[in-house]
């Protein structure tokens, strides 16, 4: 099952409640009490949550929903779309007449002008005639917050003046709290809305159930380490709440682990992992041999086995295929066992291991632990007797089959567990990385002629590292001129002058002009700036390299 299925079937509540709002006011539209509130314009608003790259997945799951269930003629606006606010000629919208003031109101018409292009599928029971009496407008405005407030308003006093003629429904993206439709819209306007609020599930609860159904199945061949885990969700719960780019560090990992784990071909379902251990190669052989955990196996066997396992290859296979299978056995035990675990634990105030089943996990994996209850001396009575039998018996279930993922042999084939790697690639900070792409060009362009001792500066970089390096040789004001000379020293080199040379540190209009360019792009990027104190000279913002 994939993450998008996942979200889906998370969404499908709230999705649904908003389908049917759509329906009920839709089709009430020529009711009486349509026409008691005409003036007022249904509207939903969606509470999403901050974690604001998954919307784009819900938006486009609701949008596909209405357009199957309940009306072709569904618009989903942008607030980077619709700026700014301008008259407009009046157009022909699904037969009727709308008089635009707003850029957003032009780019809902010419939507609307494409979803009346309906398939025959879902046009076969519609006529002219019912097409704009009975189908309503809904207008999706995904990141209500970001849109310009004048905007918005301009706009729903044009479409309330044609909710007779035309039945606008509103969906308003929010990602904070309802307060903010009060505090983006004056009373005059937010009155002319007759709003529902609809809640969907928190992005806990979507990694939640990313953990259950995708990461904690037996299916899932690929795991994850405790810090590995720790690190994903560090980043999740502290930098944006986004359960999509949980999922790509999820893939990133599993890349990593196939990339840089030769013995990772062993990582995948039971059949498919033993056919591959019966052909492994000798150099996977040797590879095994090395593994820590098998070393640890190794050194639990009995002499003569030992023998066999260090100088055998085919007698390695077959313990392989058998230590496979103990692993997908316990993978296989071990799931049911911690949602049991899980299931007793949840709810207690003052468990330990946590509330969640990826902190109990986490638990798990990583050491042994916390239930059994503490030896009391005086006499028990029947309820607490059975209150200790019921303990024993759990702890022992746990004791059995929630042991550390590390004592597993050949768990190095299944799990990934360089988090110090994922934290450098998923984790990054934007100066480093600029500091280290300007200062080891090398490492980027992989040009041999960039390869230079420490200290010095290759004549053959790019302009914008050779002003880099040189700036960080000077204090806090750079000399223009100074500046300039050391480039055109270093490029001289480039053109092998002689550096004793009349000719050496002249400059001519190109290279002036390149420097001039490599210096904007230096402030641009916020190294430098220009200071009042001296014309002549730039001050220096950063301080430390790499």
């Amino acid at each position: 099952m994939n993450t998008e299925a996942i979200q889906d079937q998370l969404n499908k509540k709230v999705l649904d409640s908003l389908a049917e709002f759509i329906k009920k006011h839709g089709l009430g539209c020529s009711s009486d009490v349509w026409r008691q509130r005409a003036s007022e314009i249904p509207t939903a608003a969606l509470m999403l949550g901050v974690n604001v790259p998954d919307h784009a997945m819900t938006f486009r799951s609701l949008c596909n929903l209405l357009q199957d269930s309940v009306t072709p003629l569904v618009v989903s606006v942008h607030a980077k779309e619709c700026a700014g606010v301008y008259f407009c000629r009046s157009c022909a919208v699904i037969y009727l007449t709308l008089v635009c003031q707003a850029t957003l109101t032009i780019r809902i018409i010419g939507l609307l002008q494409k979803c009346t292009q309906v398939s025959p599928q879902r046009n076969e029971n519609l006529t002219n005639s019912d097409l704009p009496q009975n189908l309503p407008v809904v207008v999706i405005f995904k990141d209500f917050e970001a849109f310009n407030s004048q905007v918005l308003q301009d706009f729903i006093l044009i479409c309330s003046r044609y909710t007779q003629e035309l039945p606008f429904i509103f969906i308003f993206g929010i990602a904070t709290s309802p307060s903010a439709i009060q505090h983006r819209l004056p009373h005059s306007v937010s009155s002319l809305l007759c709003i529902e609020v609809f809640h969907s599930l928190s992005c806990t609860q979507h990694l939640a159930s990313v953990f259950d159904k995708l990461i904690l199945k037996s299916q899932f061949p690929f795991k994850l380490s405790s810090r590995v885990i720790q690190v994903l969700v560090g980043i999740f719960l502290y930098h944006d709440f986004s359960v999509q780019n949980f999922v790509k560090g999820l893939q990133f990992s599993m890349l990593e682990h196939f990339n840089s784990q030769p013995l990772s071909v062993l990582c995948c379902q039971k059949q498919e992992a033993l056919l591959s251990a019966k052909t492994l190669s000798k150099q996977n052989v040797e590879r095994i041999r090395h593994l820590p955990s098998f070393m640890r196996y190794v050194e639990t066997q009995e002499p003569q086995e030992q023998v066999q396992l260090l100088t055998n290859d085919e007698h390695v296979k077959e313990v392989c295929q058998k230590l496979l299978k103990n692993l997908h056995k316990y993978h296989k035990n071990y799931y049911p066992i911690l949602q049991c675990l899980h299931s007793l634990t949840s709810s207690l105030p003052k468990f330990p291991l946590g509330k969640h089943i990826r902190e109990l996990h986490v638990s798990c994996i990583e050491k042994n632990f916390l239930l059994s209850e503490s030896r009391r001396t005086k006499r028990m009575n029947p309820f607490e007797v059975l209150r200790s039998q019921v303990m024993e018996f759990i702890d022992s279930l746990v004791r059995e089959y929630l042991t550390p993922a590390e004592l597993q042999p050949l768990n190095e084939v299944c799990y990934y567990s360089s988090s110090g790697v994922l934290r450098q690639r998923l984790n990054v900070t934007p100066r480093t990385s600029i500091q280290a792409a300007l200062s080891h060009p090398f490492y980027y362009l992989q040009n041999e002629s960039l390869k230079t001792d420490t200290g010095t500066i290759s004549s053959a970089a790019p302009d914008l590292c050779i002003v880099y390096k040189l700036h960080l040789e000077c204090g806090r004001l750079l000399n223009l001129y100074d500046w300039l000379e050391a480039y055109v020293t270093v490029m001289s080199a480039a053109e092998d002058q002689d550096t004793d040379s009349e000719e050496c540190g002249k400059f001519d209009s190109l290279k002036h002009a390149r420097f001039i360019q490599a210096v904007s792009e230096m402030e641009f990027l916020g190294f430098v700036k220009s200071t009042k104190q001296k014309t002549d000279h730039v001050a220096r913002l950063t301080w430390g390299g790499c």
